[in-house]
């Protein structure tokens, strides 16, 4: 799945704990994407693309 800056997203972590973030930066490299995602407990990630679960959709 493709993402985008300002995604919201849910990821994993190397630990096996769940986060959601929002996506600030995508770099391309040779293995794939990897994303900076600044997570909602004031931690910022830098993740592969195969460890993001899914796209959170905000409820209004």
């Amino acid at each position: 799945m493709k993402y985008s800056k300002g995604d919201i997203v849910k990821f994993k972590l190397e630990s096996g704990e769940v986060q959601k973030g929002d996506v600030r930066y995508i770099e391309k490299t040779g293995y794939g994407e990897v994303l900076y995602i600044n997570s909602f407990n004031r931690w910022a990630y830098k993740v592969p693309e195969k460890r993001v679960i899914s796209r959170v959709h905000l409820k209004k």
